[in-house]
């Protein structure tokens, strides 16, 4: 059953949508901006027999209604929610996540402030950042700037991921991405700071920057149509610090390359890591004994292998209908070093808008 208190909070999503469509219908100078995202999510990992990741199944799907007022040039302001469900729970429920924010959309420059979905933000952040889990996570709480050139590009973010209560310790993360050069050969990096700070009952803060220089080559325009390849290369590098057991700062890192090869929506992509472990922190407990886990690392737990490598393997099919629906359909292939481990994914994702949804895409009525 729907809780009441989430019947309450759909009610007042709708009140504020209609709120809106309102100020929009009785200003002339404005335009009404809608926008509905849908996600399904089917993840079974079997890691029976590796060393370094839970084997779990994560199957729900989210819907995102977003209702905007455009206003003079590129710049609008939203509301809506994220309604998510986690299928197979004893008590079915669905959870809402607000979404509220401004937006700006220049030929060059690009801002969200606010609550926005993450969807907004383009650039390339690996499994060791961001693992896939993140598929549901629908929202960015904070700011995000990004400014596009022919030969270059960068993008900042800075999302408020934890509010400091008795219970709760206090996080948030900036991570940035930019590429400058050629498409066929281009410099790049990715780089992630967290900040775990304390809590009314836990004290301590750990440090844990993340950072991943490397080179970019798409060679797409060199291969035959429908065709794809892009390679990236470099060093995955980590600064990390305790500072409740103040035994001064980590620093463990590697190697990373990454082939992918795709033709007429099939794709092989392949991730080799050589190093050590990136999270040497992830059993420890604070001071009131909860364990850091992946409260602090929000990248995928193979990169935690002792065993100086980890093999990611992607044999994946996507099908896109038009510009706005997507099913992919991935087996994903894990070595850490110890054994191996199979993932199932099926994902489909559908991206409706005012904007995306002109009138040839509309059905016809007979007359």
């Amino acid at each position: 059953m729907i809780q009441a208190d989430s019947v309450r909070r759909a009610m007042r999503a709708a009140l504020l949508a209609a709120a809106v469509f309102v100020s929009v219908r009785t200003a002339g100078a404005q335009e009404l901006l809608w926008d509905v995202d849908f996600k399904f999510d089917f993840d079974n990992r079997e890691y029976m027999a590796v060393e370094t990741s839970p084997s779990k199944t994560i199957f729900g799907a989210m819907l995102s209604p977003k209702i905007g007022l455009g206003f003079s040039k590129g710049h609008a302001l939203y509301v809506g929610a994220d309604i998510e469900s986690q299928f197979g729970r004893t008590e079915p429920h669905l959870t809402f996540d607000w979404l509220f924010y401004y937006q700006f959309d220049g030929p060059y420059f690009k801002v969200n402030a606010g609550s926005f979905p993450r969807a907004r933000l383009t650039g390339y952040y690996p499994a060791a950042f961001f693992d896939d889990r993140y598929f549901l996570e629908g929202n960015v709480e904070g700011l995000m700037l990004s400014y596009t050139r022919p030969w270059w590009r960068i993008e900042g973010v800075v999302d408020w991921v934890g509010c400091i209560d008795r219970d709760t310790r206090e996080r948030f993360e900036a991570y940035s991405y930019g590429e400058a050069g050629a498409p066929w050969l281009s410099a790049a990096y990715t780089l992630k700071m967290l900040h775990y700070a304390g809590s009314g009952e836990a004290g301590g803060v750990v440090d844990n920057v993340w950072v991943y220089p490397h080179l970019v080559s798409d060679l797409s325009q060199f291969l035959p149509q429908k065709m794809s390849l892009r390679l990236r290369a470099g060093w995955l590098q980590t600064f990390q610090n305790d500072r409740v057991r103040e035994e001064g700062y980590v620093y463990p890192g590697g190697f990373q390359a990454e082939a992918a090869l795709g033709y007429y929506g099939f794709e092989v992509r392949n991730t080799v890591y050589a190093g050590g472990n990136l999270m040497p922190f992830y059993f420890r407990t604070d001071t009131i004994g909860v364990m850091y886990g992946d409260n602090l690392y929000t990248g995928d737990m193979f990169y935690s292998t002792d065993s100086g490598v980890y093999n990611r393997l992607e044999i994946s099919y996507h099908y896109d209908f038009q510009d706005f629906l997507r099913l992919k359909i991935s087996s994903v292939h894990h070595y850490d070093g110890y054994g191996w481990g199979w993932q199932q994914l099926v994902q489909l994702t559908v991206d409706l808008s005012s904007e995306k949804w002109p009138k040839s895409h509309r059905p016809r009525h007979r007359r």
